[in-house]
């Protein structure tokens, strides 16, 4: 019938190859379905990693100077420390000087400071190369009225270190000044350690650093 009416009929090897090509169609699209949730799904996971590493490493550095920055603080303030009990035996000498005697005295209570200043310094150098700017700016503060107070008695192991007979207008100008700039120089101190303790995240009645 079909032939009457000059229609061909299909042959069946052409309708198994169509089939064939389109069973191959159909499974090339689902491998490259399967590549591209391959690729993606490696893209994603690279990604993720790295997010991950860099994570890792920046968490590892800010730990690393976190304690850079706790050992380096200690240090300053273990050299403030020092600086500030020999300038209170300084104070205390001079509330009991009676003008007599200095030589004994700039030995005695004095001949610490010159060191442990150079040793405040230094440790000042390193805080200022590491620190944030609140804890720098405190240090520095601290460091320049200490050496002030330092200064302000120099006098006595320089010009009077072979007099025993002191002005008591001069030994209480001196005075006073040594005073002012150690007590400037506490009050620095205090601040820095505030500083720390807000950088570092340490408790006020934590652990120092």
């Amino acid at each position: 019938m079909s032939e009457r009416n000059g229609v061909k009929p299909l042959d069946r090897t052409d309708v198994r190859r169509h089939e064939f090509r389109l069973s191959v169609l159909v499974a090339s699209m689902a491998i490259v379905g399967t590549l591209i949730g391959s690729v993606c799904g490696g893209v994603f996971t690279l990604l993720n990693t790295s997010n991950q590493v860099e994570a890792a490493v920046n968490q590892s550095s800010n730990e690393f100077l976190r304690t850079q920055r706790q050992q380096i603080y200690s240090e300053l303030l273990t050299a403030a420390n020092e600086v500030r009990i020999t300038s209170g035996s300084v104070s205390v000498a001079f509330d009991r000087f009676d003008g007599t005697d200095l030589l004994t005295m700039i030995v005695d209570v004095l001949g610490p400071l010159p060191r442990q200043n150079i040793v405040l310094g230094s440790k000042f150098t390193a805080v200022e190369l590491i620190g944030s700017e609140p804890v720098v700016e405190s240090a520095r503060r601290m460091v320049v009225e200490y050496f002030a107070g330092s200064e302000t008695i120099g006098w006595l192991s320089t010009d009077f270190a072979t007099d025993d007979v002191v002005a008591a207008d001069a030994l209480a100008a001196s005075q006073q000044q040594f005073a002012d700039h150690f007590q400037a120089g506490i009050s620095a101190q205090e601040d820095f350690l505030t500083a720390v303790r807000n950088e570092l995240g340490i408790p006020e009645h934590g652990d120092l650093p």
